[in-house]
This record gives structure tokens, C-alpha cells and sequence, in this order.
């Protein structure tokens, strides 16, 4: 306030913030990992989590002809959801992301178009559609990209899936993820969204068919059934699919019936 003043908004922030109990005793919070940008002049060997990152990345985009998907996504009403829930969340001393939401909606999605949640076999040629829903997650760590996967997400309610995450993406910054967490995987989701950026093309992990991408939600104005200008928030939802499994219409299908689950998130909830 006014000359150093301190106003009664200001200790209603830092009471609030410093209220919530934490079962840690920490108190919850989006925390970046502090990535390595290398050192000019240096020579990094290929080798340990890059050196697999990189085989990997070549077999799958090698082998898999991809295509991509893009959608926008109204997601205002996950958006109020979300700050509704926050405190709870705080309070069993968990870090609520948006994550757990596009986990939930995405194996919701699955189950509506099975032949998403596949794996291809080019040795036998064949097409394994997978009746359990195990999604991994990219996170960033200070040693590359680890995708640690969710089983049976499907199973899993919102405060399940947060925990999960909260627990993988911890473990993930000191990269001593188990392999067991790492293996099993029938689709997974990418989220730059916390970084920045509007949009992706991303690298679907062999032998799985399709992956999905989560842009930044941004807030803008737009129309509403009554043609008046609102605020919303947005959403970029982008999608490699294995064009051998997967054609556009049922990309398409799959998209859209993300998107419904998204837009109803307090089905989410059930």
C-alpha cells in the first residue's frame, strides 16, 4: 500500500498461504526442474537417459509414418473446477495440475475409440488393441525426458491420479525412476504447456499408435451461442497419431471425443 502500508488483502494472501496444512509439512507447489542448457565449449557424450532417448527416438520416428492433430479446446469450465479444488487439494498436501484431468478425460476418450489405446507388432503384423489403460507422462528432468507411467489410470479417481503424479514427477527429478514405472505404457501425453508454447508435433513412443500434446491455456475473448463476446480459456490439444493404425476420421473421432470429456469436467469427478 501507500508508503510501505501493509493492507488487509496482503495479510489475507500470506495467512491463506500459510494456513493450509500440509501432510509433509511443505506446502504444496508447481515446482520447475531446473534443466541443464549445457556449457559452451563443452562435448556431451551420448550415452546413459540421452543415449536411450536418442535411440528411441530415432526407431520410433523411423519407423512410425506420423500425422498431426490439432484442436482448441474450450476449457473454462476445467479452469474454475480446478481453482475450486486447489485448497483441498493443499490440505492432503497435494499439488493439483491440470494433468489429472487430461489423464481422466483421455482414458475416458480411449475407452469410446479402442484403437488408439493400441500397440503394432511390424514382426507379426499385427495391431494389439490393449484393454488396460496405462498412461505415461513426459516430465522434464535435470538428466532428459522421463515418461514415467500411470497403470490402470482408468481406475483411478482425480485425488488418486494427482497423487500418482505428484509422486512420479518427484521421484523424476532425481531421476531414480524404477523401470517397472517406466514400462507398460499404451499411450502417453506431453505437456508443454507450463513452459510455454501454444503447440506441438510430438514423437510418438514406439510401439505405441498415438500420443497427445498439452499446449499453455491462454485466456481470450470469443463467442457464445448468443453470438456475445466472452472470456474463455484456451486450450491447444495436439495429437500424433501412427497413420498405419490410425486413419484422420478416426483421429478426428478420438479428438473430439476428448474434447467433450474436457468440457464436462465435472463428470471428471465420478
Amino acid at each position: 500500500g501507500p508508503h510501505g502500508r501493509v493492507m488487509l488483502e496482503d495479510m489475507s494472501a500470506h495467512l491463506k498461504q500459510t494456513s493450509l496444512p500440509s501432510t509433509n509439512g511443505a506446502q504444496p507447489q508447481q515446482r520447475k526442474p531446473k534443466l541443464d542448457f549445457g556449457r559452451a565449449g563443452s562435448t556431451i557424450k551420448l550415452q546413459g537417459i540421452r543415449g536411450r532417448i536418442a535411440e528411441q527416438m530415432v526407431r520410433s520416428k523411423s519407423t512410425i509414418p506420423h500425422y498431426a492433430y490439432v484442436e482448441e479446446c474450450d476449457v473454462t469450465e476445467l479452469v474454475r473446477m480446478r481453482a475450486s479444488l486447489r485448497d483441498r487439494f493443499a490440505e492432503e498436501g497435494l499439488r493439483l495440475t491440470y494433468l489429472p484431468f487430461f489423464v481422466k478425460a483421455a482414458t475416458r476418450a480411449l475407452k469410446e475409440v479402442p484403437i488408439v489405446n493400441a500397440l503394432m507388432d511390424e514382426d507379426a503384423q499385427e495391431i494389439h488393441l490393449q484393454d488396460q489403460y496405462n498412461v505415461g507422462i513426459a516430465v522434464a528432468s535435470t538428466q532428459g525426458l522421463i515418461v514415467p507411467v500411470i497403470k490402470k489410470a482408468d481406475e483411478l479417481s482425480i485425488m488418486e491420479l494427482t497423487r500418482k503424479i505428484n509422486r512420479l514427477d518427484d521421484v523424476a527429478q532425481t531421476g531414480k525412476v524404477k523401470l517397472e514405472d517406466r514400462k507398460g505404457g499404451t499411450f502417453r501425453m506431453n505437456s508443454v504447456g507450463s513452459i510455454g508454447g501454444m503447440f506441438s508435433t510430438p514423437v510418438i513412443n514406439h510401439p505405441e499408435v498415438a500420443i497427445l500434446g498439452i499446449g499453455r491455456i491462454v485466456r481470450r475473448p470469443m463467442f457464445d451461442e448468443r453470438g456475445n463476446v466472452v472470456p474463455a480459456d484456451l486450450v491447444y490439444l495436439s495429437l500424433s497419431f501412427d497413420h498405419r493404425v490410425v486413419d484422420g476420421a478416426i483421429g478426428a473421432e478420438f479428438t473430439n471425443a476428448l474434447v467433450r470429456q474436457l468440457q464436462q469436467p465435472a463428470s471428471l469427478l465420478l
